[in-house]
């Protein structure tokens, strides 16, 4: 078991190298799955991402409700579970990841990560 969850880790590391992911959310088991494009960066601290609409946004809503979501690039996918990051610490890494990653080539939508109303929807992926 212990090889697998190293494999399920590797894999979340290898999709949170792409500029662009999809995450797939659902409610609770019987709701309809849904899937939305993404910003995912990867910190010392472990691999994370943030709704760009704040706690209004739908996968993030859904991802609080049920943390089970799953990060895809193509066909290849993983499970991973979603949890609320709360330490100021990794937060300002996690900026420091959104700046490094996408400031330079979408500076604009990269500030908008940096929103008060968003920095609380930072969201630490584990693999499921």
């Amino acid at each position: 078991m212990k090889g697998m969850a190293k494999k399920s880790e590797d894999l979340l590391w290898k999709l949170a190298e792409s500029d662009e992911v999809d995450i797939e959310t659902r409610r609770d088991a019987k709701s309809p799955l849904h899937r939305t494009t993404i910003w995912i960066v990867p910190t010392e601290d472990g691999i994370y991402i943030r709704s760009y609409k704040g706690k209004k946004g739908r996968w993030y809503q859904e991802a609080i409700a049920n943390p089970h979501v799953t990060i895809r690039v193509g066909r290849r996918k993983g499970a991973a579970r979603a949890e609320p990051e709360h330490s100021p610490l990794v937060i300002r890494a996690v900026n420091a990841a959104y700046r490094k990653k996408y400031g330079e080539r979408w500076p604009e939508e990269t500030k908008e990560m940096f929103k008060r109303s968003i920095l609380p929807t930072t969201l630490r992926l584990t693999p499921a």
